[in-house]
């Protein structure tokens, strides 16, 4: 009987000695967290997961694994992990940081501000950790606010010169084949330079219907005002309604839009019609999209300029600590309503890169370069060929953030369009200065 006893405490006294051993102790602890730490998110969470069977409930690997999961964006499992280590040690302060922020990317902002705001009232916390929770409570409260209803508005005026404001030919006569001679050009067919006054106004809202769901409105208005040459004077609107909807793979969005011109005082036209967007977060970095639209331009001065018209955009977003990068690829299509017009059916093919570096909290600078190939789908009337352009166009500003209500930008475009007819061929460029004001 002793001897059985005995057995028994020893096997007791092994076992309890096998399961003092943590995690920590392990060689994958030092591993997983270099991984981390290197920002190596996908292999970082390979080995987690890899690891999780053996190790979840120990409070240093569920750490580590919440971790790992927030770099490829497996928000819910974080959540888990850091929940764990929390009940397990709730004197890990860091680890309720984090699981606040989870909470707050998984747009629970409640329990987001529940964690910070205990967290700040801790006398014992570090300066730099309740500086952390300050900051997170300040951004979960304003996300709350947003949820209600969020409304931003805008309004900006700019002073600018434009060399080429009616995208006129620099020929003075062009030879039309109809015809079989030389015609000589109005003066309004040519270019023509000006300096113009901008004004303009902007509105954004949005109101959260559930944690993954909500709806948004966008509109703006923008004044052109030349000022020698009014007839070219010009005032568009904008607007959007979309609802936005999150699943766990991607999300995506629903809407309309319509964008109204006016030229010289008088309503022109206005195109119209619905849109449809995916989204996919691939990680921290990466995210790709695409956007289809199908609807109609309608025009109020000559009904023959009236369209059916299709696009489809997809683009990639790569981001590091102060660049992001996209590119997109366009393709949109113009077909005429009519016979006698079909000579404006077209189909467009768009290139376009854009970068945007964040010199500082202040300062932003942006780029874009775009090409754009346009082919006219039959033959024109007075020229009696189709029509062929190559359009470059590159833009860049320099932004100052002087507060959270006033920006300042100075931009400058050019564009360089060469066609198969030499009447449409022109080159511009554009430089103006601008003053925003937000509320």
């Amino acid at each position: 009987m002793k001897n059985v006893l005995l057995v028994t405490f020893l096997l007791l006294f092994t076992s309890n000695a096998i399961d003092a051993k943590t995690f920590r102790d392990n060689s994958a602890y030092a591993e997983l967290r270099q991984k981390i730490q290197e920002n190596d998110a996908n292999s970082a969470w390979q080995l987690a997961t890899n690891l999780e069977d053996e190790h979840l409930g120990d409070v240093d690997f569920d750490f580590l694994y919440g971790l790992a999961a927030l770099q490829v964006k497996e928000n819910e499992r974080a959540v888990y992990a850091f929940e764990r280590v929390v009940a397990n040690k709730p004197q890990w302060l860091d680890a309720q940081l984090y699981l606040a922020r989870t909470y707050h990317l998984m747009k629970n902002y409640h329990a987001s501000n529940d964690i910070t705001q205990s967290l700040i009232n801790i006398d014992a916390i570090s300066p730099k950790l309740k500086a952390s929770a300050e900051n997170l409570n300040r951004q979960s409260h304003a996300a709350l606010n947003k949820q209600s209803l969020f409304i931003q508005q805008s309004v900006n005026v700019s002073l600018g010169y434009d060399s080429n404001i009616n995208a006129g030919t620099s020929e003075d006569n062009i030879y039309l084949p109809f015809l079989d001679q030389e015609i000589i050009l109005s003066e309004n067919s040519k270019e023509n330079s000006d300096s113009y006054l901008g004004l303009g106004y902007q509105l954004i809202g949005s109101k959260a219907l559930t944690q993954s769901s909500k709806l948004t409105f966008f509109g703006s208005g923008k004044l052109h005002n030349f000022n020698n040459d009014s007839e070219f004077n010009r005032f568009t609107l904008r607007t959007n309604v979309q609802y936005h909807k999150d699943f766990e793979a991607f999300s995506t969005n629903v809407g309309v839009r319509a964008v109204p011109l006016w030229l010289d005082g008088e309503y022109y036209r206005t195109q119209y019609g619905a849109t449809l967007g995916l989204s996919k977060t691939i990680d921290q970095q990466w995210m790709v999209s695409t956007q289809a639209f199908v609807g109609q331009s309608k025009n109020d001065i000559n009904k023959l300029l009236n369209t059916d018209d299709a696009s489809i955009q997809i683009s990639t977003q790569y981001l590091m600590q102060k660049w992001r990068h996209v590119i997109s690829l366009i393709y949109s299509q113009e077909e005429s309503e009519f016979v006698e017009s079909q000579h404006n059916s077209k189909d467009t093919n768009t290139i376009n890169y854009m970068v945007n570096f964040a010199i500082n909290q202040q300062w932003l600078a942006t780029a874009n370069i775009s090409y754009q190939h346009q082919a006219y789908q039959y033959d024109h009337p007075f020229f009696l060929e189709k029509q062929k352009d190559d359009l470059w166009l590159f833009s860049s500003s320099i932004q100052y953030n002087d507060s959270s209500n006033w920006t300042y930008q100075l931009s400058a475009n050019m564009q360089d369009k060469d066609s198969s007819l030499a009447l449409f061929s022109y080159q511009r460029a554009e430089i103006n200065l601008s003053a925003r004001m937000s509320f």
